[in-house]
């Protein structure tokens, strides 16, 4: 059975939603601000976090850039604001959706296996990240020249990858050597003059 943490500060959202969540058939866990939800993923590792946007403690956009630099624990949004903005924010700090209240439990629970399943797929990747040199010097240097963290070097190339329809590994590859071609062509050109 999958662990969830619904963190939310409304009381009746938060039973609203966990009830529905157990009923699908997932373990919940509750939390009413951010850092009770901070201190319940750390301890007790769900396979995936909902966070409202707007809590006390911590929001929930600080609370998922701690969740990601501090936990394991991937994380989806839901909020009953879903301008632009945030959703962008959402985004960039590394969020696997953003669902918009109210909320109709048995309409999420699909957004919900999905992003459990995309985490579980993002976790595969980055063992064989750590495992897998070229792949690892490939984010390097895409975080280097694009000025990206790792995990988002690394879905940027895991992008790159499933948009030219190759494997990964290739990838790398392929932009190690062109680097490498580069670096060979400025020395001979600096050599000339």
């Amino acid at each position: 059975m999958e662990k969830i943490l619904v963190a939310d500060d409304d009381r009746v959202v938060l039973l609203t939603l966990s009830e529905g969540l157990r009923e699908a058939g997932f373990e919940v866990i509750e939390a009413r601000d951010g850092l009770q939800a901070l201190a319940l993923c750390q301890s007790q590792t769900p396979e995936l976090a909902l966070l409202d946007i707007r809590m006390p403690g911590l929001d929930g956009l600080e609370l998922a850039r701690r969740l990601r630099d501090e936990t394991k624990v991937p994380f989806l949004f839901f909020s009953a604001y879903g301008d632009e903005a945030f959703v962008k924010r959402a985004v960039e700090i590394g969020a696997l959706g953003y669902l918009i209240k109210p909320l109709v439990v048995t309409a999420i629970v699909p957004a919900i296996r999905t992003a459990l399943a995309r985490s579980r797929d993002i976790s595969g990747l980055q063992g064989a990240l750590e495992s897998n040199r070229t792949i690892a010097t490939a984010v390097g240097m895409l975080m280097r020249t694009e000025g990206l963290d790792q995990p988002a070097a690394f879905e940027r190339l895991r992008q790159r990858a499933r948009t030219q329809r190759r494997k990964l590994e290739d990838l790398a590859r392929n932009m190690i050597e062109s680097k490498q071609d580069q670096s060979v062509r400025e020395a001979s050109r600096d050599r000339k003059d």
